[in-house]
């Protein structure tokens, strides 16, 4: 009776610690998953952000160029022609050029957040299958625990029998 309480008390320890690492597993995954969406979250903002940055950048460079306008216009300068037409372009330039930097570095920003989202998702992913594993390795880590135990051996090696009063083998003392 004492060994099948044995075997009983190994069985159900084994059952648990398999559950848990099943369910630590899955709940990695789901922190993994949820911390994904987040990332494609701040993705999402990330190029939102740029945008309306841009389009900011864009109205501002236009009313610059207005100043200007209007600044040449009062000292009696042609706008459409010469230096202030030069100054006119060379503003609208920079200022698309700035634009366009604030587009990139949103996309940068935001495939930082996609590569963060991917990686989180595989490392859930990885956390289950290792509590899968992680499960199915107590299982049969107690299974032949129990089995040897049970069989007996240790070393895998047959029994010897008994060597008392067998003869030994002859050695030369030189």
């Amino acid at each position: 009776m004492g060994a099948t309480a044995a075997v009983g008390v190994t069985a159900m320890g084994t059952a648990t610690s398999a559950y848990g690492k099943i369910m630590a597993g899955n709940e990695a995954k789901k922190l993994g998953d949820r911390n994904a969406r987040i990332a494609d979250w701040q993705a999402s903002d990330a190029l939102e952000r740029g945008r309306i940055d841009e389009g900011r950048q864009r109205r501002q460079i236009e009313r610059v160029i207005g100043a200007q306008r209007a600044g040449f216009g009062m000292q009696g300068v042609d706008v459409n022609r010469g230096s202030a037409l030069d100054v006119q372009a060379d503003s609208a330039y920079l200022g698309e050029l700035d634009a366009i930097t604030i587009r990139n570095n949103a996309a940068k920003e935001a495939w930082g957040y996609q590569v963060q989202s991917s990686n989180l998702t595989a490392q859930g992913r990885n956390a289950q299958r290792e509590g899968t594993f992680g499960a199915f390795n107590t299982i049969l880590g107690s299974t032949s625990s129990l089995l040897l135990a049970k069989y007996g051996g240790g070393s895998g090696a047959p029994r010897s029998r008994s060597t008392v009063g067998a003869p030994s083998s002859p050695t030369s003392d030189g």
